[in-house]
């Protein structure tokens, strides 16, 4: 049968090098590693991959819930798996776009069922899923403290749920535990990123 790899098109090799700023010849390498790390037939990383991978980067702080947060990021269909461009476009988002490029990205982690609005329920699993990552001595909270604290920063219309407008303006005006729990997702999605096209 023989191990045959998926190719990239020379259509998609080239759409893929005008989204991504990237040369033609920057992504057929990192397709090259790419494919290395999951199922090298289809060119995809499926969740279970990701999650081996996430454990690698982060031995001792590794959390399966956050892995799969994190996973939720890269898979833009939600087919349960990312594919080399979804990989590559979000990639290059979270390691070189806008502050709100990535934080549109990170919302679709939050707003965990997809309605446009995350809520106090939704609040609490994410800062669950990252409360072992936060040195939270001096504030002394818990994650549910937490979690509230971050719904009053965020919730600017008190309406109980969180627009993406919303964690964008938090973030831009730098609200402390908005700009803590942003910069912890974005580290661990870089990690992933640089560990997946490493040599």
């Amino acid at each position: 049968m023989g191990n045959k790899q998926a190719n990239l098109s020379r259509k998609s090799l080239s759409i893929l090098a005008r989204t991504t700023d990237l040369d033609e010849g920057q992504v057929r390498q990192y397709y090259a590693k790419f494919v290395k790390k999951g199922n090298p037939r289809k060119a995809r990383i499926d969740k279970a991959d990701f999650c081996q991978i996430m454990q690698t980067c982060y031995p001792r702080t590794y959390k399966s819930e956050l892995a799969e947060d994190i996973f939720r990021i890269y898979d833009m269909d939600n087919n349960g798996s990312v594919d080399f461009q979804e990989f590559l476009v979000i990639g290059t988002i979270i390691s070189g776009g806008s502050n709100e490029e990535k934080l549109k990205q990170i919302f679709r982690i939050f707003d965990r069922d997809s309605d446009g609005s995350v809520s106090r329920v939704e609040m609490k699993g994410m800062v669950e899923h990252l409360f072992h990552l936060i040195d939270n001595r001096k504030e002394d909270k818990t994650s549910k403290e937490m979690a509230e604290a971050l719904m009053l920063e965020m919730d600017g219309d008190s309406d109980g749920g969180i627009t993406e407008e919303e964690l964008v303006e938090a973030f831009l005006r730098q609200e402390v535990f908005t700009t803590l729990l942003v910069n912890k997702i974005i580290q661990r999605a870089l990690s992933i990123q640089i560990h997946i096209l490493k040599d």
